[in-house]
C-alpha cells in the first residue's frame, strides 16, 4: 500500500461521510431527513425538496450496470498497467437515477453487459483511504 501510484481522494465537509464509510467497508450516501431522495454525488441541500436536512445513510452497495467504457490508453498516472480496464455508472437499487461511477472489478471486458447485477467492493489502497469498487454480484 506504501507504493500507491493512483491518485488519492481528499475528503471535504460534503464526502467526509462517504469516504468514512468507505474505511469501514459500508457505502455511505447522503438522503434528505425530509423527503427520503439520496443525493451523489453529495450536495448540501435536497435536488428534491432543497432542505438542508442531508444525513449519512447507508446503502446496500447493490446495483446494475447502468453504462461503462473501456480504457485502452494511459492517460491517468498508476493504471497504465491495468489497461486495458473498465470505467462503469452503477444505477444503485436504492432509487432510481441513483449513480456512481467505479473502476469494474474481476469481470473480463467481453463478458460486461448493459443491466448486469453488480455489487460493491472495497480496496485498502492506504491506512487513511479505502476505495469502493464494484465487481458482478455474486450469487447466493
Amino acid at each position: 500500500m506504501a507504493d500507491y501510484k493512483k491518485a488519492i481522494p481528499v475528503p471535504n465537509d460534503l464526502t467526509k461521510d462517504y469516504w468514512e464509510g468507505a474505511k469501514q467497508h459500508r457505502l455511505v450516501l447522503k438522503r434528505c431527513a425530509d423527503c427520503g431522495r439520496y443525493s451523489h454525488p453529495p450536495l448540501p441541500t435536497c435536488p428534491r425538496c432543497q432542505s438542508e436536512k442531508m444525513v449519512a445513510t447507508p446503502v446496500s452497495g447493490k446495483g446494475t450496470l447502468y453504462s461503462y467504457s473501456v480504457m485502452r490508453n494511459a492517460g491517468n498516472p498508476g493504471f497504465e498497467s491495468e489497461i486495458p480496464y473498465a470505467v462503469a455508472i452503477v444505477e444503485l437499487t436504492e432509487q432510481k437515477a441513483l449513480f456512481t461511477v467505479s473502476n469494474l472489478r474481476d469481470c473480463p471486458l467481453d463478458q460486461i453487459k448493459i443491466g448486469m447485477p453488480l455489487e460493491v467492493v472495497f480496496e485498502d489502497v492506504t491506512p487513511e483511504v479505502t476505495l469502493p469498487q464494484f465487481r458482478p454480484a455474486r450469487k447466493g
